[in-house]
């Protein structure tokens, strides 16, 4: 029923794809009238003849506008000719040998042989200064002197690192992009946000569109660099209203490659092998060390009590008596090897004709996992991930004035390694000492399985050998992504010049199956060993092991997107006047279960450009989304933004020279988002109660033996009343400016304030009878705010020598306005004016220095008795009792930076080249925690935790560490989250060097990765948690060959 009202509002794909046909008819028609009129391109029969004339057109590649003025050539004579108003040109050749050579002021030159051609077209790509570049915008492309939106751009070339994760490549390339690294893993997506975060309980990452179609963040991660033309961030609500609902976060736009008219083939390969190390993992204590801070924690908090370990098997230990009995295993040699290879090999074709443009790639990943494993089943479970990804994007002209675009992307990844997430794993080494038990026992005659060591935790439980969970267990993952778009674009100049009309058609699909296997390994432990033989017997530790190996069956998932986009546009010039307007259509509909998610919505864009100098454009999104009610489900978004190019003024002609560019722009709008409180735990649907009518737990029993049970109504969520869209009002200015035609610099401030935020009304009191069915409101209020700096230097010294240096800087910054929180007796309780990303605990006051200070201390209650070399916390109250109540906030930073930045450098000299990038974070802040050591499971000790540690022998007041302890109740006050913990994470990376050397078919290179860290802090990696994959240092060798 309900899916039936849906379809009333939000009209069906079959209804659409019939639409679609229509008019792809009327194309059809069109172009039958062109073929009618004889325009269409002439190929000569006979390829001997001599002095014949060629016709064409030369237009913009990237804006596809006519070029008037274009300088045509023969080359090696001084015959020649220009375009004219239409950028149509004639030219006499006397061979068909003869080449043409195309160029204009801004552009890049062309040549094209004239064969047998009689008709050439030729699309001129801009170079230059980055003003003659075209960036990719909202559903279509600008000049960026033109563009008055928050846009920035960079090459595909630009993103090109020794990792198999796109996504590892964001930190700090871009202004405006906050990028967080969060695993080492192969293939892992890194977190990203534009502009930082400004919302709650719903979705705060971008929208993502590669060719018009949006992907998800794991289909780009996969996108090689050498695919991708331009990759562009729209920020602001100029930029981003024309997506509608699905721009409040800003929009991350990926073009990919096409081939050019008129192009000869060329085929480009590139074959790179990586060497990955392994760094930034923290170290743990040797056996002996860890029994010598376990006896130190016993007799610290016990005084006079009988010691666990005696010097003699401490010694023992150490020296190496026997490894079986006194066993000391280093974990982290275990588990991790000392390093490992990856591979990646692309191939790509480009090329065009006169009426036909190609662009082919296929690309090969192979990445292996740094688990030190080894085949000891029927399957070698080290990570071992194989990834393909098949571009293919080709461009047919039925008619001068009909093209067809064909872009087809297909993922193909195979996932294998252990059942298990490597993080986990690598945790397990905490609770892993180690002198409890050796990796594995010599084989005995006839034993058909591994005896892995282990030892009595209590009873029939036995500890983990973390060794034997990393063999013993086996999962493989496939996953195939196909996304296909067919785009047609029909131009109506016999209409009016500058209109045109497209249509996209786009299918995603997505599937994922898996399956795992596993075998439970034979665990033993030394029974007796006699000293003075040394030798030992060997128990069997209860029923452990089994022969046989246990398989799961397929597990399978899925998901397809369908996708229709219609535009209607009409650019044109009337002198210095540039008209520009689109109007725009779009449906989206996204099915993984019974009823499918729908959007559809109507945008459009009109733009305004006077001789380059004074810039408008008006932007609007028109919306609908089934989450609301009707009524509800269509919203506007309008947004409008102005620019100002000062440097074309008459005043500003006399410091041309220096100034030689100089914008200023901003921008005011509003935008919204219909993934409002999903992240929290929102229904879909907020119009519909959702009502279980026989809870098992709601109702009563009764009867004369109390047999008979009637069970009631358990209300889950109420409809929501007054349901909206969530909103953002966006404003932005900024300043664009061009030094000494070398030095580009951009600077620009933003505004956001996000308001009707669904939240759950949690301030409500439980005493209402709401139980778990509290409302949801549209509530919330989010502001976020910062700046951004970017600069740019080229300049070519010499003729063999070319300097480019680049850097970029983001600050952002936000707060609740209104997160509902419920009146608290203490005004630090609230979130209310708290940054989104913070850090809450106690203030830690050093360490107690003596009885004496504790006893005239506040009481601190958190189910240990402090002594001196105890975290003493401040009484923040002042009721003499340190609580819950004295939490505060101890940091206005949190895990997400609030600054983040990236400067690099690249020489060309001659045939050579080198490049360094760097990468930093900062404004953020780390929590380390006790990582408490012993108790019950024996923890193991990490290596900080022995060099920083309060020592009873050796007190200091300013250790790192507090007084070492055996169980739980013995350090629970310690254990708290407090500014003892609290450490700098601001970090800066060596992210990226390399150099090159250039050859007339090509490129060697070398190039490494994560090179070195520059921290305060030094217990691990700075951006990742303690037992993540962790990070490797890459050195990588390329070679890249163009035929």
């Amino acid at each position: 029923m309900r899916s039936q009202k849906l379809k009333r509002h939000i009209a069906s794909p079959s209804v659409l794809i019939k639409g679609c046909t229509m008019v792809l008819c009327v194309m059809a028609a069109s172009w039958s009238a062109f073929a009618g009129d004889g325009a269409k391109p002439t190929t000569l029969t006979s390829v001997a003849q001599e002095s014949r004339k060629i016709t064409g057109k030369v237009i913009d590649a990237e804006t596809k506008e006519t070029l008037l003025g274009v300088r045509i050539q023969v080359k090696g004579t001084s015959q020649g000719t220009i375009t004219d108003n239409d950028g149509n040109y004639t030219i006499e050749v006397k061979s068909s040998s003869q080449t043409l050579v195309f160029s204009f002021i801004g552009y890049a030159a062309q040549e094209i042989q004239v064969g047998d051609l009689g008709v050439i077209n030729v699309e001129m790509k801009p170079e230059g200064t980055d003003l003659a570049e075209v960036v990719v915008v909202g559903a279509g492309t600008q000049k960026k002197v033109s563009v008055t939106g928050a846009i920035t751009s960079i090459k595909g070339q630009s993103l090109k690192m020794p990792t198999s994760s796109l996504t590892n490549a964001l930190a700090g390339q871009m202004p405006g992009v906050v990028a967080m690294t969060t695993s080492g893993a192969p293939g892992s997506t890194s977190e990203f946000y534009i502009r930082g975060i400004s919302t709650f309980g719903g979705r705060a990452t971008p929208l993502i569109m590669l060719d018009d179609v949006e992907i998800s963040a794991a289909d780009l991660n996969n996108i090689p660099p050498e695919t991708i033309d331009q990759f562009s961030i729209l920020k602001d609500a100029s930029a981003t209203a024309i997506y509608g609902s699905r721009g409040a976060n800003g929009v991350m736009i990926i073009r990919t490659k096409s081939g050019n008219a008129n192009e000869r083939t060329r085929v480009n390969v590139t074959v790179e092998n990586a060497f990955n190390v392994p760094t930034g993992f923290p170290q743990f204590v040797d056996g002996a060390t860890w029994m010598e801070l376990y006896n130190e924690a016993q007799e610290s908090r016990h005084p006079g009590s009988a010691i666990r370990f005696s010097k003699e098997r401490i010694e023992a230990t150490r020296s190496g008596v026997n490894p079986y009995v006194y066993p000391d295993v280093n974990w982290n040699e275990v588990i991790f090897r000392k390093f490992t290879t990856n591979q990646r090999a692309n191939l790509n074709i480009q090329g065009g004709g006169s009426k036909a443009t190609y662009y082919m790639s296929v690309q090969g990943n192979h990445d292996t996992g740094i688990l030190n494993t080894k085949k000891v089943h029927s399957w070698d479970n080290n990570i071992d991930n194989w990834s393909y990804n098949f571009q293919n994007n080709i461009t047919y002209k039925l008619t001068p004035s009909t093209r067809v675009d064909l872009r087809m992307n297909a993922q193909i990844r195979q996932f294998q390694g252990g059942n298990y997430t490597p993080g986990d794993l690598f945790a397990k080494i905490q609770t892993s000492n180690p002198i409890n038990f050796p990796i594995t026992f010599p084989a005995m005659e006839g034993d058909k399985h591994i005896r892995f060591g282990s030892s009595v935790l209590t009873g029939n439980s036995y500890k983990e050998n973390i060794y034997a969970t990393m063999l013993n267990s086996f999962k493989e993952m496939r996953e195939n992504t196909i996304n296909v778009s067919l785009k047609a674009k029909q131009d109506f100049d016999f209409i009016t010049k500058g209109l045109s009309a497209t249509l996209l058609v786009n299918f995603k699909n997505w599937s994922q199956n898996s399956f795992n296997r596993s075998i439970q390994p034979y665990l033993y432990a030394v029974d007796q060993y006699d000293a003075e033989k040394d030798t030992y017997t060997l128990q069997r530790l209860g029923s452990s092991g089994t022969d046989y190996i246990a398989q799961s069956a397929i597990s399978k998932n899925g998901d397809q997107t369908f996708f229709l986009q219609g535009t209607l546009d009409y650019n044109r010039s009337f002198g210095v006047n540039y008209i520009g307007a689109m109007l725009l259509y779009t449906q989206r509909e996204y099915k993984s279960a019974v009823l499918p998610h729908r959007n559809q919505g109507i945008s459009g864009r009109f733009t305004y450009d006077y001789d380059h100098r004074y810039l408008a454009e008006v932007n609007f999104g028109y919306t609908g989304t089934e989450r609301l009610p009707k009524g509800a489900r269509f919203e506007f978004f309008p947004a409008v933004s102005l620019g100002w190019v000062m440097s074309s003024e008459d005043f500003m002609q006399p410091i041309s020279d220096v100034v030689s560019y100089l914008k200023l722009r901003t921008s005011y709008g509003l935008i919204g988002s219909d993934e409002t409180g999903l992240g929290a735990g929102a229904p879909h649907f907020l119009y519909e109660d959702i009502v279980t009518l026989a809870h098992q737990n709601m109702g009563y029993t009764t009867g004369v033996n109390l047999d008979y049970t009637l069970r009631g109504p358990f209300v889950h969520n109420y409809a929501v009343s007054g349901a909206v869209w969530e909103k953002v009002k966006k404003f932005n200015v900024a300043i664009d400016a061009e030094l000494f035609s070398s030095l580009s610099l951009t600077a620009e401030y933003f505004y956001d304030r996000r308001y009707d935020i669904l939240l759950k009304r949690e301030a409500w009191p439980q005493s209402l009878g709401f139980h778990e069915a509290k409302p949801w409101s549209n509530k919330g209020k989010v502001d976020n705010w910062g700046f951004e700096l970017s600069a740019n230097y080229n300049k070519r010294i010499t003729d063999d020598l070319t300097v480019e240096l680049r850097g970029n800087f983001t600050y952002t910054q936000n707060k609740y306005v209104d997160v509902d929180d419920p009146v608290y007796q203490y005004p630090w309780q609230s979130r209310t004016g708290f940054p989104l990303s913070y850090t809450m605990g106690y203030i830690a006051d050093g360490l107690f220095e003596s009885q004496e200070e504790i006893d005239h201390s506040p009481e601190q209650t958190f189910g240990s008795t402090p002594l001196p070399g105890d975290i003493k916390y401040r009484d923040v109250t002042g009721d003499g009792i340190v609580n819950d109540d004295d939490k505060v906030m101890i940091s206005e930073y949190g895990r997400v930076p609030r600054i983040q930045y990236g400067f690099g450098a690249s020489v060309r000299w001659h045939k050579f080249d080198f490049g360094v990038f760097f990468n930093g974070s900062a404004k953020r802040t780390i929590m380390t925690g006790l990582m408490a050591p012993f108790g019950q499971y024996d923890n193991n000790v990490f290596q900080f935790i022995a060099d920083n540690r309060w020592r009873p022998d050796a007190p200091n007041p300013d250790a790192k560490y507090p007084r070492l302890g055996i169980q739980t109740s013995e350090t629970a006050n310690n254990s708290q989250p407090s500014t003892y913990w609290m450490r700098n994470g601001s970090f800066l990376r060596l992210k990226q060097a390399e150099i090159g050397y250039s050859f007339s078919r090509g490129r060697v290179y070398l190039s490494g990765n994560n090179l070195a860290v520059f921290s305060a802090f030094k217990q691990w990696d700075p951006e990742l948690s303690w037992n993540t994959y962790p990070l490797q240092r890459v050195f990588n060798m390329g070679v890249q060959l163009t035929f």
